[in-house]
């Protein structure tokens, strides 16, 4: 039996961000007698994924965080990397703002297959906005999770030429299934009874919004005073956002969850999935929000791609507060839960069906080596 064929995956952290939870989702799913994934992030520390990843036999390698100053000490460490590691001959870069120096040292290596992934629609600051397109010059092919996130890395002309790939972000459909048993556990658990409880995932990061999701959330209580938020993730906004817990009198009342494993519990727990995010790739928790049959109250800044059902409701970031704390209560009031995996099924978004393609594309590569 031939050796599988390993990808190098190009993260920041491995963390469980939509990327690296959506990547892992596939690494489990994926045929690793075939296929193996191995992963180059930009950090010493230990990441959420590390451990799993390495009992599945994945390798992990450390590159050094790229702030600008460091160009050439982070392009000379991509070098030495592939004259150190010459037989990787794919090479799957899902962060593009450093894409245009990596995926230039792969190909001035002779690595044959070079992918540059998009994964947002948008970026924090102007500069990344800019050098995440140049990566298309050293990708062999462009993927995206959606549309929007392919228009804003590669350009419109990228896409009506056809040279971007849409994968969306999948998910494990069935695992996220409502079940009331599973709900019931899980707010005795939290220690929720008959209270609303409105749930938030994400990164504490700018691009969540986490600040207007607190004011919303604020404006929720004063029609629900009982009413619950609960914030998964971690990040580099979290100490901030929870210094501003007591002066908006909501002590008590949210939830910080931390990093967790049990996200479809959690999510069966909940009653309204609050999303007011500035830009998105393809969310995949509100597809999994939706399979868990939850309603979802999200900008209207992402993408029309995500709504599978008729769960999703779009918001104006240009709403205050108030407005969108109506929009919530209006969904909780009038939503039955009910499960969604056969509309997860036909949108495309199912594991199964993307980790296939993932294979076979991964397999035809073979042609390369």
């Amino acid at each position: 039996m031939s050796e599988p064929i390993r990808v190098l995956h190009v993260f920041g952290r491995l963390d469980s961000g939509g990327a690296e939870s959506r990547t892992m989702d596939i690494y489990r799913k994926i045929d690793r007698t075939k296929i193996q994934f191995d992963f180059a992030i930009h950090t010493e520390n230990k990441g959420f994924f590390t451990d799993e990843i390495k009992a599945l036999g994945g390798k992990i390698y450390s590159f050094p965080r790229f702030n600008g100053k460091n160009y050439f000490q982070y392009k000379k460490s991509w070098q030495q990397f592939f004259k150190q590691y010459p037989d990787y001959r794919i090479i799957h870069g899902h962060q593009t703002t450093t894409g245009f120096i990596y995926l230039k040292a792969a190909k001035e290596n002779g690595v044959p297959v070079r992918i540059a992934h998009a994964r947002n629609s948008n970026k924090e600051n102007v500069i990344k906005k800019h050098i995440c397109k140049l990566s298309k010059k050293y990708a062999t092919h462009l993927f995206a999770v959606s549309k929007l996130a392919g228009i804003s890395e590669f350009g419109m002309e990228a896409i009506n030429a056809g040279s971007v790939k849409i994968l969306p972000n999948a998910i494990d459909a069935e695992k996220y299934s409502f079940n009331p048993e599973v709900r019931k556990k899980k707010r005795q658990e939290l220690g929720i009874k008959d209270e609303m409880l409105i749930i938030h995932i994400g990164r504490f990061h700018p691009q969540k919004n986490h600040a207007f999701l607190l004011n919303i959330f604020k404006e929720i209580k004063i029609v629900k005073p009982d009413a619950k938020l609960l914030l998964v993730g971690d990040g580099p906004l979290k100490k901030r956002i929870e210094n501003k817990i007591p002066g908006k009198n909501l002590a008590g009342a949210v939830i910080l969850a931390g990093t967790r494993s049990d996200v479809p519990e959690l999510l069966q727990a909940a009653d309204v999935l609050l999303f007011p995010s500035l830009f998105e790739g393809l969310p995949g928790v509100v597809l999994e929000a939706q399979a868990a049959g939850l309603p979802c109250i999200i900008s209207d800044t992402i993408t029309d791609e995500v709504k599978v059902t008729d769960f999703v409701e779009y918001v104006s970031l240009n709403e205050d507060a108030i407005f969108w704390s109506g929009r919530v209560l209006h969904q909780n009031l009038h939503h039955e839960r009910a499960g969604v995996f056969n509309e997860v099924l036909k949108a495309g978004y199912d594991i199964t069906q993307v980790t296939g393609w993932y294979e076979e594309f991964y397999a035809s590569c073979r042609n390369y080596l």
